[in-house]
């Protein structure tokens, strides 16, 4: 009895773990697919406001080495003043799509519209063209290490094969779990299966067994009760016709 309980918690707690696992892989790939859901249609991904870059240049050295990660925050362009590091898409031609991080050097307003000229610490001059609301993707407000863990870890999941990887490993491990799950469930149905034919093959068999153990005492209770002596039926009849002969005479004598 201890041990049926032993095994059942032990089951409880593995289909649990099983759960969670399969949650867990579910929220990864859900979580790939949304990032690259962004990166497609806007070129980057944004959670609540806030995006992750990897700086590939170093024109916002020594303060923002080259390699080294970022973390920014969009509030809109009125909130941003000058001395403010921001990302933005760039217009220049060759570089249209691409995400830049410059700092701002001046800040103009024409017509109620926000103007934002911008430099990188290490260029020798500004930018040629304003950010403007439409290409503004944050300002900064983390960054890290150029040769951390981090950033060579975030750097390998931001490349093409590391993320491939991201995507692909969840999927195989979701595979993997459902396939497990499925075999468990075969080879439980497949056990019930057989226990049910054994159950209904011993109940056969027992039935068969009543069976012919009833049709076996009668016919033993015929035999006991029409077996009788030689001697035993003289007598019986010679009792018979002395009752008959001792009738008659009664009869004979009343007459």
């Amino acid at each position: 009895m201890i041990d049926m309980e032993k095994t059942d918690k032990k089951k409880q707690k593995n289909k649990l773990v099983s759960r969670l696992v399969t949650l867990f892989l579910i929220f990864t790939i859900a979580l790939c697919l949304f990032v690259v859901v962004q990166v497609l249609s806007r070129g980057y991904a944004s959670f609540g406001g806030f995006s992750l870059f990897r700086v590939a240049t170093g024109s916002m050295e020594p303060e923002i080495p080259e390699k080294a990660l970022i973390i920014t925050k969009y509030e809109g362009i009125e909130k941003i003043e000058v001395r403010d590091v921001i990302c933005f898409r760039a217009q220049s031609p060759g570089m249209i799509g691409k995400t830049i991080t410059h700092r701002v050097i001046e800040r103009m307003e024409v017509d109620g519209k926000i103007y934002l000229r911008t430099q990188g610490d290490a260029n020798p001059i500004a930018d040629s063209y304003y950010v403007t609301e439409e290409i503004l993707v944050g300002t900064v407000v983390w960054c890290s290490g150029s040769g951390d863990f981090f950033s060579k870890f975030i750097s390998f999941f931001t490349n093409k094969i590391g993320f491939l990887a991201l995507v692909a490993f969840p999927c195989l491990l979701i595979a993997g779990v459902i396939l497990r799950d499925c075999v468990k469930n075969i080879k439980g149905d497949l056990k019930k299966v057989l226990e049910e034919m054994a159950t209904v093959e011993t109940q056969q068999a027992k039935e068969e067994t009543d069976k012919e153990q009833q049709d076996k005492e009668p016919r033993e209770g015929n035999s006991s009760s029409e077996t009788v002596s030689q001697e035993d039926y003289e007598e019986m009849c010679a009792r018979i016709r002395a009752e008959l002969i001792e009738e008659m005479k009664q009869e004979n004598g009343r007459e």
